[in-house]
């Protein structure tokens, strides 16, 4: 086992909040992938200890992928606006916007649209074991993600076949544009944010709320800041009686929060889908029916 220094961060936080679905906990460790590799983690105070099935996996990959060259505390202290906000990180402090790979983050994206992070991650679970390659560490074993090549191959009644549904041809249509260069996703890292969104909003499948996911967790774009039902529920806070699109809030949220909106995005995300979760059911009592 190795360890790597984690202060400021929270992983149960970081890997539960929506924006991978890859990762698996059993008996006290989290399971999941760092490219081809399986990795092992569980978090011991401010210390993160860990095993990869590739023994060239190192830790200074690890620090990368979960964001902590990060300075946190500026990033939050930058967004804390307002006590919404700020609830929101009293609760998850911790939690960070990890650096994903892109093409996997794409092609998980196109597979949550319109759908439940139990469906997605049923759906890239089997895409993995389709056409990943076996992987195995300590007991665990798993697939690493498909390569675009091997998705652009794919039948698209295979894919269906798989539980895409209408996913199935914007999947295979957005591999072959990765796998012919025609999409240089490793080109949209060091691209500026608009750049990126244009680029991804050329993806069939893909309109605002994906594109914006996938710049945030795939491409490092801090400032994107993904709009769904969910963040429709939260925003309330800031229009209450004005006209709220979502492109309303998406340019109002940029505002508000500018180069770190992303995160502001995260926490208020994943706390109202965490007290959504954890509330009490209502029940209908004589005097509430009918009101």
């Amino acid at each position: 086992m190795r360890d790597l220094p984690a202060p400021d961060f929270s992983l149960h936080a970081s890997l539960t909040s929506g924006q991978t679905f890859r990762w698996r906990q059993h008996e006290g460790w989290w399971y999941g992938f760092l490219g081809r590799a399986a990795v092992k983690i569980r978090q011991e105070g401010d210390r993160l200890i860990w095993d990869a099935s590739d023994p060239s996996v190192t830790g200074e990959q690890l620090r990368r992928y979960f964001a902590l060259d990060l300075h946190l505390p500026d990033i939050l202290s930058f967004i804390d606006v307002d006590m919404q906000i700020h609830r929101a990180i009293v609760r998850y402090r911790g939690l960070r916007v990890l650096r994903q790979d892109g093409w996997e983050t794409l092609a998980s994206f196109i597979c949550a649209s319109f759908n439940n992070i139990k469906r997605i991650e049923g759906m890239v679970e089997r895409l993995c074991q389709a056409y990943g390659e076996p992987v195995a560490l300590n007991g665990f074993r798993g697939f690493s993600f498909p390569t675009a090549d091997a998705l652009a191959a794919v039948p698209e009644r295979r894919l269906r076949s798989l539980g895409l549904g209408y996913r199935a041809p914007y999947l295979r249509a957005t591999a072959r544009l990765v796998a012919d260069g025609r999409l240089p996703a490793d080109q949209l890292r060091s691209a500026d944010y608009e750049t990126t969104k244009r680029a991804l909003l050329g993806c069939d499948g893909v309109g605002d709320k994906v594109a914006d996911c996938v710049a945030l967790f795939g491409f490092e774009k801090l400032e994107a800041f993904p709009v769904d039902v969910w963040m429709e529920r939260v925003m309330r806070y800031y229009f209450r009686h004005r006209k709220m699109t979502r492109k309303a809030v998406h340019d109002y949220a940029t505002q508000r929060f500018g180069r770190y909106a992303g995160y502001a995005q995260q926490y208020l995300y994943h706390d109202i889908r965490t007290l959504r979760a954890t509330a009490p059911p209502v029940t209908a009592t004589l005097s509430t029916v009918g009101r």
